[in-house]
């Protein structure tokens, strides 16, 4: 199996994966201006706020947790793909002699299958992209260095340019590392409250039989 093979599946899954954040079940897109939504934006922002605190970034004993977890919700999630597309695969979507309420609920359904499919995929793929930043700390040993506000200098000719672009390598991994961890907890809420409503929506329509 070839790296242009991979990247030629993933690239689809990533864009659909973003795209049903932003799709209901409607069919409505809600598309941010800025990319990310503003919810989004403040996840990135807090996780340039962590590094103040977290001058070490994150533990090496968190670290390991993390990639424990997220090594489990990586079975756990490939497991739900199976099981829901399971549940797609024994939906009749014949719209024949169907009114159009009825037509408009096989619409519901199919783009309820497609955006918890497609985010669950997409947040397998988060998960082993953590699980893959999380090695770098202990490959590189990366949580005995600290970075410090009052490190830089403002005198240009004192930088220490290869420090410097150290320090900026590991900010960026830290501020990313923090960011796809909020990002996939925030997606989680998402795809179980979108599960939960539609669920409960389900279980409104069916009338109890007299």
């Amino acid at each position: 199996m070839q790296l242009k093979n991979v990247s030629k599946l993933l690239r689809p899954l990533i864009r659909g994966g973003h795209a049903w954040q932003h799709i209901t079940i409607n069919g409505a897109e809600n598309k941010p201006y800025f990319f990310f939504t503003n919810t989004q934006w403040f996840l990135l922002l807090l996780s340039c706020i962590v590094l103040f605190r977290l001058t070490k970034g994150i533990s090496e004993e968190i670290i390991g947790y993390v990639m424990g977890a997220f090594s489990i919700s990586v079975s756990l999630f490939m497991s739900l793909l199976i099981s829901i597309f399971d549940k797609f695969e024994n939906t009749r979507f014949e719209n024949e002699e169907k009114t159009e309420d009825e037509i408009i609920h096989l619409t519901q359904k199919k783009n309820f299958f497609k955006r918890f499919i497609s985010i669950t995929s997409y947040l397998v793929v988060l998960s082993i992209l953590v699980i893959v930043l999380c090695s770098f700390t202990y490959l590189f040993n990366l949580s005995v260095r600290i970075v410090l506000p009052e490190t830089l200098i403002s005198d240009w000719k004192q930088i220490d340019w290869v420090l410097t672009i150290k320090n900026t390598i590991l900010v960026t991994y830290r501020v990313t590392l923090n960011y796809f961890l909020l990002n996939y907890l925030l997606l989680t809420l998402f795809i179980t409250g979108s599960a939960y409503d539609y669920y409960i929506s389900e279980m409104e329509r069916r009338k109890i039989a007299s």
